[in-house]
């Protein structure tokens, strides 16, 4: 990899792509020597899959840089870092641990033209990231205005950087506690252009309540799937709703509920979208 990576041959040959995976827990040194060397060489697609391995921020300084994919690495402190991704479209990160949740955030906010967002299992300081909970308001994000689709866990990621999505998939991996649903309601933005939402329970107790309180915030959605956890039980005092939201009566094509259930509250859910999304095909 040295000779590869840090040759003087080496260094006078563009890199387009580098791909490293490694799951050995043996590693010695960072690959800090051979990223940098990527980025002299102008790498524009970087994907590093490495066991708990920690990185140097500088990482997140590229200029050549259109995709990232990280897995499984811890990123330094950033505290005296900037972050310069002009050219970043996409960026895939699971199960990345960060110093605190400004670290993530400050990520973020240098990928001005970000079209597609992939995050799943972000920790600062060793514990999961509840974005919303903790970013202030007044257009923090109103510069991901290119991003048009997003796969997210829920609380991972400020709902307001996900405005602009026209889809949109969350990752619900626990049962959500009243206070959860109650920042959850507070924090959820009109998403004025989503046409496709995919909602995935990974916790054992589903909640259609949930559901329809992001229905009520994606006016023109089109498609919306759900998977719930196999085996999984719904709340059972939901109630019908005595309201319909403007997706369901007048956009709503497609429905889907994978891993269906025969209990109470799966089936009123179900009748309420039957019964009232009037242009509904499949």
């Amino acid at each position: 990899m040295d000779k590869v990576m840090l040759s003087p041959r080496a260094q006078s040959i563009t890199l387009k792509s580098l791909d490293l995976r490694c799951w050995s827990q043996l590693w010695e040194d960072e690959p800090d020597d051979w990223l940098e060397a990527a980025k002299r060489r102008g790498v524009e697609n970087l994907t590093l899959v490495l066991f708990n391995v920690q990185l140097a921020p500088s990482i997140f300084c590229c200029k050549t840089l259109m995709h990232l994919h990280l897995t499984r690495i811890r990123v330094g402190s950033m505290l005296h870092c900037s972050v310069d991704l002009p050219l970043l479209e996409t960026l895939i990160m699971s199960q990345i641990s960060f110093k605190d949740t400004e670290d993530f955030m400050k990520l973020l906010f240098g990928c001005p033209k970000l079209e597609y967002l992939n995050i799943h299992g972000i920790k600062a300081n060793g514990t999961i990231v509840e974005a919303n909970a903790g970013v202030p308001d007044g257009g923090y994000f109103k510069h991901l205005s290119k991003l048009t689709r997003a796969r997210i866990s829920l609380f991972n990621v400020p709902f307001t950087a996900v405005y602009n999505v026209k889809f949109l998939s969350i990752w619900i991996e626990q049962n959500l506690s009243n206070k959860q649903i109650n920042t959850f309601e507070k924090s959820l933005p009109v998403l004025e252009n989503l046409r496709e939402l995919q909602l995935t329970w990974f916790g054992r107790i589903h909640n259609w309540e949930v559901v329809v309180k992001m229905l009520q915030n994606c006016p023109i959605l089109q498609t919306l799937t759900i998977l719930k956890a196999e085996n999984s039980a719904s709340i059972e005092h939901w109630e019908y709703p005595d309201h319909v939201p403007e997706c369901v009566s007048s956009n709503l094509t497609k429905f889907e509920v994978m891993h269906y259930e025969a209990w109470e509250a799966d089936f009123r859910f179900a009748t309420y979208i039957l019964q009232n999304a009037r242009l509904l095909q499949i």
